[in-house]
């Protein structure tokens, strides 16, 4: 059996895991890479490199998909030499999982080649040496079986004790690591930022969408529970919170009555009930945007988005300047009413869907791409079976190199392919819509009333882009970019004007 002296002068690559975010905090890799530091010191090693799993359990083998999974595959396809030496702390490093299914793990890294050192037990673990010794073999399966029964019973203890927590809760108090911003972690009693949570329930029972009780909370200065500006999802955490009528939810089990109410359960009931309806109302439903992600404010370039406001017993929809409503920039630009510019917009998508020529340079750029992946392609392949042949060290970490240098323009140039080959698909898809609204132009007019999903998708393939400006109230434009790459600029009349 290999000594730690006969390793003298081979390369090393440390692997460190832990599992959980404590350790993190910990001195875990710290420990697990002085002591690999030290060995490699004492032995005479070089060590070459340090892979980590942070955070990442070996009980259900997750870490054998990350770091060390992509490791044990870079040594299988050659990019490795497999002639270097991995060195964990200790077995239970490399995984947790049944002894049974971690043994065929264990063995399969060995027959790559590698030479595996765990540090407590001053072990050297090679494929050839468990063919020679069924001893070797036998202790390995004991660090295993110790190794899945202490995690086994650790993962019941922590599921025991997630199970308790509610009839702990409902007994007394408990330790709750994220507490409503309205609660004190002290008292747990209301604290000073209660009437500001109050304020946006009282907001939604008024009728405003949670856009809008974002920028009234904004405009009031009104700190988010972080203190910094509010954002739509975090008006929409508050709304959805049970704590909000004192319940705590624990793994899905309601405690009811474990914080001081804001409101009643029948108040937040409601108040879910009225953001269902505003969603699925029929005058939202007549307004759901069929341009989302496409459209930006053409004076300061944010996104805008769809907000409704409500007008008596209608709720009506409008295109916002983001920039504008989070305080992001200091644009003034109006708000644009959203029926309007979807029915004008829908009247000219005739004139915008007017073919134009298919750039012909597609099809010599792709074959161009395909020639210099290939000699990329075969540069690596030529490095890789130079690090096999290496002599040294030094020589095969500058192969290494530039062999992970190669592999990244490789992906790059794939990348690149894959875009262009998306482009043309999409120029194809729209060329094909527009023949449709040649055919028939009232079709797109009938989806946007009967099958809103479809008219966006048709709409999605032809629009890339839409910006919206507004020199006054009588003089609105919208410059739209079409997936061809050609611009429209069009110039909407004051009948609808902005809100």
């Amino acid at each position: 059996m290999l000594q730690p002296r006969d390793l003298k002068g081979r390369t090393a690559i440390s692997y460190a895991r832990w599992s959980s975010g404590k350790q993190t905090q910990g001195d875990s890799l710290a420990r697990q890479t002085k002591n690999a530091e030290e060995f490699c010191a004492a032995h005479g090693l070089t060590l070459d490199q340090k892979l980590t799993d942070e955070g990442i359990s070996a009980f259900k083998g997750a870490n054998l998909e990350a770091s060390l999974g992509q490791f044990v595959s870079d040594v299988r396809t050659g990019k490795i030499p497999n002639d270097v030496v991995l060195i964990v702390e200790n077995i239970d490093r490399i995984t947790r999982v049944k002894p049974t299914r971690a043994i065929r793990y264990f063995l399969d890294l060995l027959d790559t080649g590698l030479t595996l050192v765990t540090l407590t037990d001053q072990r050297i673990h090679t494929s050839e040496g468990y063919d020679d010794s069924f001893a070797n073999l036998m202790m390995s399966l004991m660090a295993m079986q110790a190794a899945h029964e202490y995690s086994a019973k650790l993962s019941y203890r922590v599921r025991e004790a997630w199970q308790r927590k509610p009839e702990k809760a409902r007994a007394g108090r408990i330790k709750v690591s994220k507490l409503p911003f309205w609660i004190d972690r002290e008292t747990n009693g209301l604290n000073e930022r209660a009437d500001d949570a109050r304020l946006v329930f009282k907001l939604a029972e008024e009728g405003h969408g949670q856009q809008a009780i974002t920028q009234i909370l904004n405009t009031r200065g009104i700190p988010s529970p972080g203190g910094n500006t509010w954002a739509q999802a975090v008006v929409g955490d508050v709304l959805r919170s049970q704590a909000a009528y004192g319940c705590l939810v624990l793994k899905g089990e309601e405690v009811p009555g474990y914080f001081p109410a804001l409101i009643t359960e029948t108040e937040w009931l409601a108040t879910r009930q009225r953001t269902k309806a505003r969603r699925h109302s029929r005058q939202v439903g007549r307004t759901s945007n069929l341009f989302s992600r496409m459209v930006h404010c053409g004076h300061c370039g944010s996104p805008m988005v769809l907000t409704s406001s409500k007008k008596g017993s209608a709720v009506w929809g409008y295109f916002t300047c983001t920039g504008k409503t989070f305080k992001r920039t200091g644009c003034t630009a109006p708000n644009w009413r959203y029926d309007q510019f979807e029915r004008e917009l829908i009247d000219r998508i005739g004139f915008l869907a007017v073919p134009v020529p298919q750039d012909q340079t597609t099809p010599d750029l792709a074959g161009k791409l395909e020639e210099t992946i290939g000699a990329l392609e075969a540069k690596q392949s030529n490095v890789l079976a130079g690090i096999a042949e290496a002599e040294t060290a030094d020589v095969r970490k500058v192969l290494l190199g530039k062999a992970d240098e190669l592999a990244r323009q490789i992906e790059a140039k794939r990348r690149e392919m894959m875009g262009i080959r998306e482009n043309d698909a999409r120029y194809r898809e729209s060329a094909s819509a527009v023949v449709d609204f040649e055919m028939d132009q009232e079709e797109i007019k009938r989806l946007a009333k009967e099958d809103r999903k479809g008219a966006q998708g048709l709409i999605s393939n032809l629009v890339q882009r839409i910006d919206l400006e507004s020199d006054s109230k009588t003089l609105r434009r919208a410059v739209v970019t079409m997936r061809s790459g050609y611009s429209h600029p069009l110039v909407f009349d004051s009948t609808g004007e902005p809100g």
